[in-house]
């Protein structure tokens, strides 16, 4: 996170328009960020051994290798890059989320957003989150209704109210280490291919072909995008089927929905309840997470 926001404000000092960067521009800010981050006594475990040394060897390959993609997906959309490490706070130009509770508390919600895209038409504004994650992540609306995964949606309710933007989507980004296996000698172009396939973006995007075409410009019928999860049938339209959208009203439904859950956890924060319920799915419970496991002693076993 630290190294691709640097990137980032690097790009920004420098006055490069981000589409224009080449790859040998860009090799060179990235390796002199993590050079620097290595360098700082913070992080002196990367130096510490052998097999450390290795390991930020691989760093910097995923590192170049994402970022690289990043700059790759911002080319070939109409997305331009909004903000990175975004705050909600009193003192940013985002504010907190603010819901009054119907006893008249006031809950304040605060976070911060990896990225923010936004793209411009003649009548509107169209902004995406992007969170980026180190293992694959992706949108399950069965956790959304459960109030687990609410994060993103949350977000991009909040600035599309606070700065009169229109919804696209929310997306995960995810930066692997990848290994490619093949049963044959691949040409530099078809591994290129292979590893873009690994790091195109999952989630939930607004089924409007025009926003689509705004943030893939080369996808084409009968075809998988490169970047987001969507997939045009032959004739040119959304296929549903294989693809990750929701209908514009629904996914309104969706954001505001995130609200509604916001408050009736509040409200069982203020009333008191710890009941022994947590959330089951796939044979797997936040508990392993939780730091009050002695305290309640539930067995996710039993």
């Amino acid at each position: 996170h630290e190294v691709i926001d640097e990137v980032f404000n690097k790009i920004e000092e420098n006055e490069i328009n981000i589409k224009n960067i080449d790859e040998e521009e860009l090799k060179i800010i990235i390796e002199e960020i993590i050079n620097k981050k290595l360098g700082m006594s913070k992080n002196y475990i990367f130096t510490s051994s052998p097999k450390f040394i290795a390991l930020s060897k691989r760093l910097k390959k995923v590192t170049y290798e994402s970022i690289n993609y990043i700059i790759e997906q911002l080319k070939n959309s109409k997305f331009e890059l909004y903000g990175h490490e975004l705050e909600f706070n009193e003192k940013s130009p985002l504010k907190p989320m603010k819901i009054n509770l119907e006893d008249g508390t006031q809950v304040v919600v605060t976070g911060k957003i990896d990225r923010v895209d936004i793209a411009k038409t003649k009548d509107n504004t169209y902004v995406r989150i992007i969170d980026y994650k180190s293992s694959v992540k992706d949108i399950n609306l069965n956790q959304v209704v459960s109030g687990i995964q609410i994060q993103l949606l949350t977000y991009l309710d909040e600035i599309s109210e606070q700065q009169s933007f229109d919804p696209a989507g929310v997306l995960y980004f995810s930066m692997l280490d990848t290994i490619i296996k093949a049963d044959k000698n691949l040409t530099d172009e078809e591994i290129k291919n292979r590893l873009n396939k690994n790091f195109k973006m999952k989630g939930l995007i607004v089924a409007d072909l025009d926003i689509i075409k705004m943030m893939d410009s080369k996808i084409a019928p009968s075809t998988y995008s490169e970047t987001i999860p969507v997939y045009l049938d032959k004739e040119g339209n959304i296929s549903k089927s294989k693809s990750n959208v929701l209908d514009k009203e629904k996914f309104e439904r969706l954001q505001k929905y995130t609200k509604h859950i916001i408050s009736e956890i509040s409200k069982e924060i203020f009333s008191g309840n710890i009941d022994i319920k947590p959330f089951y799915m796939n044979k797997k419970t936040p508990c392993e997470y939780c730091e009050y496991k002695s305290i309640c002693n539930f067995d996710p076993k039993i």
